[in-house]
């Protein structure tokens, strides 16, 4: 029996036949609407598999509302299809909402992901198991895509829309993570001093926009388990700064830090002839992990990206340590993907990428 799925946007009939082709070879039985009426309308009496919608802003944010305001979607998967692809592309699906993008023109990538999705959804968030989140910010779309990723994380779910809220509420013991946004708290650098002050223990991230992240960061700097990261890019990254600050001093066998950054990344399995295209998530000195619903099969891969404060692109051969396919009730601490770990390449290529993960951690002040 085949499952529903929902595809949104505007499409030529030419795109149409082939989307419905890959569907139906997903086992899939595919709905094409071109308006977000359309869509609500259909997933009120359907159970999606997957969600397709293409990757216009409107559109795409519109969708990933609908479908998380009803806790039945909160778990289907959502995929952006673009014309064109680039870091943009990824970054701006992931700040909706989004799971993964795909070229639309890249029929052969898209049934992969599509064939890699379990059968059928758990209408289900992950078992809560790590405490409460608190999330302060007045912006709706992140306050829905950072409740769906900090839930599948394991924690549950408050919500503060004032300054003095967030201060009361982090002070709950049961409260392990806030994530304040900037734009809430024009000082939310004093909302964490009192807050601590008032005996919260709780890791605090704060989102802000990219020009004012080293005014927040320093005026974080006398203050401990707090850190603040960039408002636009993937929500997921407030669980990796969470899960880094949670480590602290802790004993860490890594032989270089882990450093969030993210770029398309091409992969293919070793000796085969087709990239498949990712975003890189996090990367360290000897290794990367690589964002997306359709991981390569084989242990051995070949990678191409450009590396941090680079214009360069390298090609380097590497093993995959570990896979996580998607699906909820994990506790997922990474988004879907697979860790790499380097294991060759050429000389010029493995020394730029070594040279370019320092100058990286150097500018972030984490260099060892």
């Amino acid at each position: 029996m085949n499952h529903p799925a929902l595809l949104l946007g505007n499409f030529r009939r030419d795109e149409r036949v082939a989307l419905s082709v890959a569907a139906s070879q997903a086992t899939l039985d595919l709905c094409i609407v071109e308006t977000l009426k359309e869509a609500s309308d259909w997933m009120q009496r359907n159970e999606p598999a997957v969600l397709l919608v293409e990757d216009s802003a409107k559109s795409a944010e519109g969708l990933c509302l609908e479908a998380r305001s009803h806790a039945r979607h909160a778990t289907v998967p959502i995929m952006a299809l673009a014309r064109d692809l680039d870091d943009l592309s990824f970054a701006e699906a992931f700040s909706w909402g989004g799971d993964d993008v795909v070229k639309l023109s890249e029929m052969r990538a898209l049934l992969a992901r599509l064939r890699a999705l379990p059968a059928r959804q758990s209408s289900r968030m992950s078992a809560a198991g790590r405490g409460f989140a608190l999330v302060a910010d007045g912006d709706r779309t992140r306050r829905v895509v950072l409740a769906r990723v900090l839930q599948n994380a394991g924690y549950e779910i408050m919500f503060a829309v004032t300054p003095d809220d967030t201060v009361k509420f982090s002070q709950d013991e049961k409260v392990k993570v806030v994530v304040v946004s900037a734009e809430l708290h024009d000082t939310p650098a004093e909302s964490v001093r009192r807050g601590q002050e008032g005996g919260s223990q709780a890791i605090w991230i704060i989102t802000a926009a990219p020009r004012k992240i080293s005014e927040h960061r320093e005026a974080l700097s006398n203050l401990e388990k707090a850190a603040v990261t960039d408002g636009f890019a993937p929500p997921e990254n407030v669980v990796f700064l969470a899960n880094e600050l949670m480590r602290g001093s802790s004993t860490d066998n890594r032989a270089s830090r882990r450093l969030l950054f993210g770029t398309q990344v091409m992969f293919r399995n070793a000796g085969s002839d087709r990239d498949d295209v990712g975003y890189t998530y996090n990367l360290s000195e000897g290794g990367l992990y690589v964002r997306t619903l359709a991981p390569p099969q084989e242990d051995k891969v070949w990678l191409e990206l450009t590396p941090p404060r680079s214009d360069r692109r390298v090609r380097v051969e590497g093993e995959v340590v570990w896979r996580r396919a998607f699906g909820p009730g994990i506790g997922a601490t990474v988004p879907p993907g697979f860790g790499v770990r380097i294991s060759d390449g050429c000389a010029a290529d493995l020394d730029l990428w070594k040279d370019r993960y320092q100058c990286f951690a150097e500018v972030l002040g984490l260099a060892a």
